[in-house]
């Protein structure tokens, strides 16, 4: 039940971060521009990239928080489920908008993963403590 959970702390961690920070980016990026007409600028994509990257990172180090003193399975199905909802769209060639660049989907479909991986990493080696030499001085 736990790894379940961890899973769902995970998503939630990531729905929340990225979704509110994403709100929040375009709501600035649309001060004085008309909705209908509203072109993503490459500051406004590398401020979503950045989001997506810290709100997966916090989602794998959620998820291997709550499975502390398990298996890594669980970080390591957010991370593939987080890489397999980014890359069919590469690999179908659709993407969410007319005139989106294919860098920026894949970016998002490698790094998100990575960053979970990380964020789960981070929290396993943080928990650990610090690495104390054994041996003679």
């Amino acid at each position: 039940m736990r790894p379940v959970l961890a899973l769902l702390a995970g998503l939630g961690v990531i729905v929340l971060i990225v979704g509110v920070g994403t709100i929040i980016a375009t709501l600035g990026a649309l001060r004085g521009v008309d909705p209908k007409n509203f072109q993503p600028t490459p500051v406004y994509r590398a401020v979503v990239i950045a989001l997506s990257v810290f709100g997966a990172f916090a989602g794998g180090f959620t998820a291997s928080r709550v499975t502390l003193g398990r298996s890594f399975f669980t970080v390591f199905l957010l991370a593939l489920t987080l890489f397999v909802s980014g890359i069919v769209p590469v690999l179908r060639n659709t993407a969410d908008r007319p005139g989106e660049p294919r860098w920026y989907a894949l970016s998002l479909a490698l790094l998100s993963p990575l960053a979970v991986l990380a964020g789960g990493v981070f929290e396993r080696r943080r928990s650990r403590g610090p690495d104390v030499p054994t041996g003679a001085s």
